[in-house]
């Protein structure tokens, strides 16, 4: 490929989330009373979360070799990973499978866009995303005391990455879920099942609280400790911060393949809703 294509897709790609991110503000503001409501949710669950957190460590002093600190931390690193598959993920693929139902997908293979990019980042809630998770967030910002935490800058950058990583493999391990509406014409079941299993991928039990084989299982065939579990033990350094950072890079570099390769299985077996 020359270098003139590549920063052409890459051009296309910048201005499809230029527009999705307009998209989705607009439409976000247009209904402030769905905005309170989510603040007042999240913010209800992240206090009842806190409490618990605190009466938990009120009757022991570390759960897997951490502590109170590490657990706030951990739930800090749960938190973003549930705003973050919620609102840049789950929404694209719960919009796919209303696609494929009512034809919309007709149009969209007609444009001169990359579709699965596009159905996938069309509708970015950024504006819902930092309405409905900062003051909740905050909350668990001042309740961990940060000098206190067992870390450094090296440990910090792998735990970003690793973060990034098992986003990218939550985000496909759902996005599969979706695909068997071109097939039974109805998948929305089966996207609410692995929605539930990536939430409970914040489920507040430490890498190091798990037995090896469900370690393996939920790291990498299930890959719902990535985002969460994974990240936390490599900022605190629990377990060897590049083993994890290799992991985490692996494994997503195996899902974005699965998902190139079963969208094309799933676009050959496509039949119009329109035809």
């Amino acid at each position: 490929m020359k270098l003139s294509e590549y920063r052409n897709i890459i051009k296309q790609r910048f201005e499809i989330l230029k527009a999705s991110c307009q998209f989705a503000f607009r439409k976000e503001v247009a209904y402030a009373g769905n905005n309170w409501a989510g603040v007042i949710s999240t913010t209800a669950y992240t206090l009842s979360m806190l409490l618990f957190v605190n009466i938990i460590f009120g009757n022991t002093k570390q759960i897997a070799g951490y502590s109170h600190n590490d657990m706030l931390l951990y739930f800090f690193v749960a938190q973003l990973t549930y705003y973050t598959n919620w609102y840049l993920s789950m929404i694209n693929i719960h919009e796919l499978t209303i696609d494929v139902n009512r034809g919309n997908l007709d149009m969209i293979l007609t444009k001169p866009v990359p579709a699965l990019f596009y159905l996938t980042t069309r509708n970015i809630g950024g504006f819902r995303f930092f309405v409905d998770a900062f003051p909740p967030t905050l909350a668990i910002v001042f309740s961990i005391n940060w000098s206190a935490l067992s870390t450094n800058y090296t440990s910090l950058i792998y735990g970003v990455f690793i973060f990034i990583f098992g986003s990218i493999s939550l985000h496909v391990f759902e996005f599969l879920a979706a695909l068997p509406v071109f097939w039974l014409g109805e998948s929305e079941n089966i996207i609410d099942l692995a929605g539930f299993i990536g939430a409970g991928s914040g489920s507040m039990i430490p890498l190091e609280g798990f037995s090896r084989p469900l370690q393996f299982v939920l790291g990498t065939i299930i890959p719902v400790l990535i985002s969460t579990a994974f990240t936390t033990s490599a900022i605190l350094g629990k377990t060897n911060p590049r083993f994890l950072f290799l992991c985490a890079f692996i494994i997503a570099l195996i899902a974005v393949s699965v998902r190139r390769i079963a969208w094309k299985i799933a676009i050959k077996n496509y039949t119009s809703a329109s035809s």
